[in-house]
Formats: C-alpha cells, sequence, structure tokens
C-alpha cells in the first residue's frame, strides 16, 4: 500500500513542486494551502505523514500555523507522524517542533532527495516489530542531543547547519543493530510457521496410534510457544 502523505504549505509553487516530486516515487499525495484545510483533511481522513510549513499563516493574525498543525496531529492523529518545514533552521526552532512531537524538520530551499530520506526513515521506523516505542527513542534521543546544540555559539553556523541536517542519519545508526534482531527474528518467526504447517500436515496423515503423533504433537507444541 502507498503512504499517504498530507503536504501543508500556503506557498502554491512548493505545493505544486513537493506533489510532482512525490507522486513521481510512489506516495500518494492530498494538499492543504491553508491550516483550515489541512485540519479538515485530517479529521476526515488517515496519514502516514504530516509535511507542513512551521510559519504558514495560523487562524486570524496568528503565525506559525504549522506548530498548531502538529498539536492538532499529536492529540488527535496519533498514528500520523508530523516532519516541519522552517525557512531558516535555527536549533531553537528545531526543540521547539521536537518536543511537541515532531519526528523531524527539514529546511527551505527543501532539498528534495534530503526530504526522501526523511521520509523513507519514517516509513522504516513504523515497520519496526515495536514502532510505537522505537518512534518515541527515535524523537527523546534527537530531541536530547538538539538540546546539547542549544546556546553552542562556539560551533560556526555553516557546521551548525551540517549538523542539524545529518542527525538523523546519525541517530539511524544505532537503530541499525536493532533492525538487524528483528530481521532475525522475522526470520525464525517464518521458519516456525512454515514448520507447524507442516507438522499439521504430518498429523492429519500419520494415525493417532503411531508412536510418532506424540513426537508431532511435541513440534505443534513447541512451535507455538515461538511465535
Amino acid at each position: 500500500m502507498k503512504a499517504r502523505i498530507l503536504i501543508a504549505d500556503d506557498e502554491a509553487n512548493i505545493l505544486d513542486t513537493l506533489s510532482d516530486f512525490m507522486e513521481g516515487i510512489g506516495y500518494q499525495v492530498d494538499l492543504a494551502g491553508s491550516v483550515e484545510s489541512a485540519l479538515t483533511l485530517l479529521q476526515t481522513n488517515e496519514y502516514d505523514i504530516l509535511l507542513t510549513d512551521k510559519n504558514m499563516p495560523g487562524f486570524g493574525d496568528k503565525k506559525e500555523g504549522g506548530m498548531s498543525l502538529l498539536k492538532h496531529a499529536k492529540e488527535h492523529n496519533p498514528l500520523t507522524e508530523v516532519i516541519m518545514i522552517t525557512g531558516y533552521a535555527t536549533v531553537e526552532s528545531a526543540v521547539e517542533a521536537m518536543k511537541l512531537g515532531a519526528f523531524d524538520y527539514v529546511m527551505k530551499p527543501i532539498p528534495l532527495n534530503e526530504l526522501k530520506e526523511k521520509i523513507d526513515r519514517v516509513l522504516e521506523y513504523k515497520r519496526f516489530l515495536n514502532s510505537e516505542n522505537t518512534l518515541q527513542m527515535y524523537k527523546a534521543l534527537h530531541n536530547q542531543l538538539l538540546d546539547l546544540l542549544v546556546n553552542r555559539d562556539d560551533i560556526p553556523e555553516d557546521k551548525l547547519q551540517k549538523i542539524l541536517r545529518t542527525l538523523g542519519t546519525k541517530i539511524d545508526h544505532l537503530f541499525g543493530m536493532q533492525k538487524g534482531y528483528e530481521e532475525i527474528i522475522e526470520t525464525q518467526t517464518e521458519a516456525l510457521e512454515k514448520i507447524e504447517r507442516y507438522a499439521d500436515h504430518l498429523k492429519e496423515a500419520i494415525p493417532g496410534e503411531s508412536p510418532y503423533h506424540a513426537l508431532i504433537e511435541k513440534i505443534l507444541e513447541e512451535s507455538k510457544k515461538r511465535i
């Protein structure tokens, strides 16, 4: 099934660019040019990801409508992960978004390949065996690393921007071993399910008085314990 993504931005050219790009790589995309239309879509559809501009106009004269969407999604759409678009990413703005539950952020002008990596990262983490805990762990670790960068005037601006862009990739390495273990578990589970099916067939074919019947029952019992 295609991942479903809602893009919210008040700039039509950004909506068009992101829509063409994401549909071209196989995502199902809905567009919202305002906070109000985004809220309507969030209330009527389920999305894997909300990609929203942090500084789009909010209700009335309020700014940072994207933050309102983030708060709404975290309260009412718990299965939707949020990636925040920022016009100029500072550590403070990144920390603010992460503390409210954003999964990640991307800076304008939006590097499309980098955005794809972030979206793929969300979808990959959603496939972990205990995806909810994994997503929370990722965000907590990301948040803690950002806290360490706050008020670090000793770090040149260009280096700080590079760190902000690459934090997610660095954190991925920490979860690589967990994913490796999960792949082993999934492989073993598939193998045990096959053993259970084969044992069921043997049980049907072998008479109940056969000395092998008890052995087959034991195989079934043990395989079910591990699945």
